[in-house]
This record gives structure tokens, C-alpha cells and sequence, in this order.
């Protein structure tokens, strides 16, 4: 199990690196020398293009020491894997409290308030943390890292409970309707399937609000992609690639949050509209493409924090009736 340890000894391991101002991609504006932490080095932009195939790898490997294992020590490493998925999702939803898109300079002791020292080993963490300056490209490359993390280490419970949770195809489930009993006599010795439900899980969006909705999001949206966007939601007809949002990631699942808690998205539980939206969108905040996390999105939909500072839309009620309502934009003086 020597890959596994190391897998997630890595997830679990922030590598802080203090450098001097004049190594900011943006300068800090006030006179002086000044220290700050980096941790771009974990992430998959800047100068770093290997860490997320590390990560990748290690994740393979880790994959390959649980294939060795009987049903009952997978079943129990399973549950250490859910637990640390779990402790992700606290950190996002930490992190999402203390951030803020329109900031520049974050209180110094951004890290203890987010708790990241808590819920992992965070090397080279100054205890005299009000000498150290930490501003939106720390944030943003923690953000990044933070994501890199949480995504293989989703893929690989994802896998596991694959393993340990078989589900059935569409083309099994297409057999089994022609000739059920042919099926079952041919593959006694199976472990019993979770039954193939097409329809299960996907948003169903009222249909008296989807116009005014998609109104509402097309600018942040190419004009391929927003046709692609509105047969998605209003046939289910998959798009060709993932849909990109041109604008800051929350606002987007926030949009769709509102939505879902004023009974306009039904059909699905929370986790389901997370996973639609981490299947169908990505997002742009200028000169790169990023995914969403399961994870992040958790710590947005399935939270009660409050993370978006510049919504799209609010849903307001009248006379009990839903109506939406465009919000003012606000913009950040950032690259972010």
C-alpha cells in the first residue's frame, strides 16, 4: 500500500515557499522590502506544468495497490477515502467564506481563518504570520491547487465505488430488456446492479423561466456555445464539448443554486446538479480555460454560505410567484 500512503500523503501536504515582493507576478504597491508565501508551484499554471501529472500518476498507482485488496480492506479503505473527501469539502467551503473576488490584499492570517493548517500538514507556515504578505495570486494559486487535489482524489473514490458498486450499462440494460432472462441465467455468479435510469439525476428546468434565465447568463457565453447551452437545457441535448463561462466561477453556480432553491430546477437532489454542472461547464476568468471541482461545487450548492459577492440574477418571491431579477456587475481591477 506504499502508493497509496504517498498519494495521499501528497493531497494532504501544502508546500509553502516565502519569497521577496519582487517575485510577485504583481508587485505589492506599498514601499519596503516584504515577504510573501507562493504555493504556484502546486499548480498546474506559471512556471509548474508538471504537478498535475504527478498528482495523475500517483493517483494510478495508488488505484492499482486497492486493486490488490479483498472486499472488506477496500471496503474499509473506501471509508478513510470518503472521510478525507469529506475534510476537502470542509476546506472549500472555509475558503469559500473568506474570499472575495474584488480583493487585492487578504488579512494575514488568510490561512489559520481558512483553517488549511488544521485539516492538513502545511510546511513552511510562519507562526509570525504578520510579516507575511498574502494577496489574490497566493489565494488564486491555492485556489488552483487546491482543485488539482480534489479532483483525483474524487476519480479515485469515484473508481473504487465503481468497484465496489457496479453499475449496470445502457447496452445491458438495453439486453436485459430484449431477453431478461437469457441475461440473468448467462451471468449467475454477478454481484446484483444498480439498475441503468436514464433520466435519473439530470435538472429539469421550469420552462416558464428558462428564457428569462438564459437572458440573463447569454453575455457570458461565445455565441456557439450559448445555442449549445439552450438546447441543453431546454431538450437535454448534449452539447459537443464542455459549455465555457466567460466570467468568475461561482457566479455561474450560483445562478444555478438560486434556481435549484426556488424550485425551478427539480429532478435531482443537490450532488446530482453538481455533478451536471462539473460534466457540462467550464470556465474563464481571461487568458486560461479552468474545470470546476466536486468539491468546490459542493462547497457552494450543498453549503448555506453565502460565497458569491457579484451574482448574476436573484430569484425574489411575489405573492408567492418566483421572478427573476438581474443584479449590477461588479468588476475587480485584477487579471483574476
Amino acid at each position: 500500500m506504499r502508493n497509496l500512503a504517498i498519494f495521499l500523503t501528497r493531497l494532504q501536504t501544502f508546500n509553502l515557499r516565502i519569497i521577496t515582493k519582487s517575485e510577485l507576478k504583481s508587485p505589492i504597491k506599498e514601499e519596503g522590502e516584504k515577504q510573501a508565501y507562493s504555493i504556484a508551484h502546486e499548480t498546474h499554471y506559471y512556471d509548474s506544468f508538471t504537478y498535475q501529472s504527478e498528482i495523475r500518476v500517483l493517483k494510478d498507482m495508488a488505484l492499482i495497490d486497492l486493486l490488490s485488496l479483498n472486499d472488506i480492506s477496500l471496503k474499509r479503505e473506501f471509508e478513510q477515502l470518503k472521510k478525507l473527501k469529506d475534510r476537502f469539502k470542509l476546506i472549500w467551503a472555509n475558503f469559500h467564506e473568506h474570499y472575495n473576488e474584488f480583493k487585492d490584499e487578504y488579512p494575514r492570517n488568510f490561512i489559520f481563518s481558512i483553517q488549511l493548517q488544521y485539516l492538513f500538514i502545511v510546511n513552511n507556515l510562519q507562526s509570525d504570520y504578520k510579516d507575511i504578505y498574502i494577496g489574490d495570486e497566493f489565494v488564486e494559486s491555492l485556489h488552483d491547487t487546491l482543485k488539482i487535489r480534489d479532483k483525483f482524489l474524487n476519480e479515485l473514490v469515484s473508481e473504487v465505488d465503481e468497484i465496489l458498486n457496479p453499475r449496470e450499462t445502457f447496452e445491458e440494460w438495453i439486453a436485459k430488456q430484449k431477453s431478461p432472462k437469457q441475461v440473468e441465467d448467462a451471468t449467475p455468479e454477478l454481484p446484483p446492479k444498480i439498475p441503468y435510469n436514464p433520466d435519473a439525476g439530470r435538472p429539469k428546468f421550469n420552462h416558464q423561466y428558462i428564457d428569462d434565465f438564459l437572458q440573463l447568463i447569454r453575455t457570458y457565453f461565445s455565441e456557439e456555445h450559448f445555442s449549445q447551452l439552450d438546447a441543453l437545457i431546454k431538450a437535454d441535448e448534449q452539447p459537443a464539448s464542455q459549455l465555457i463561462f466567460n466570467g468568475n466561477s461561482n457566479k455561474l453556480a450560483d445562478a444555478f443554486k438560486q434556481l435549484y432553491e426556488a424550485n425551478l430546477i427539480v429532478g435531482c437532489n443537490k450532488a446530482e446538479l453538481e455533478k451536471w454542472i462539473l460534466k457540462h461547464f467550464l470556465y474563464s476568468n481571461g487568458d486560461k480555460v479552468n474545470e470546476y471541482s466536486e468539491g468546490w461545487l459542493s462547497a457552494i450548492i450543498s453549503s448555506d454560505t453565502k460565497v458569491c459577492k457579484s451574482p448574476i440574477l436573484e430569484v425574489r418571491m411575489k405573492d408567492k410567484v418566483p421572478f427573476l431579477v438581474p443584479t449590477v456587475r461588479n468588476k475587480k481591477n485584477s487579471k483574476y
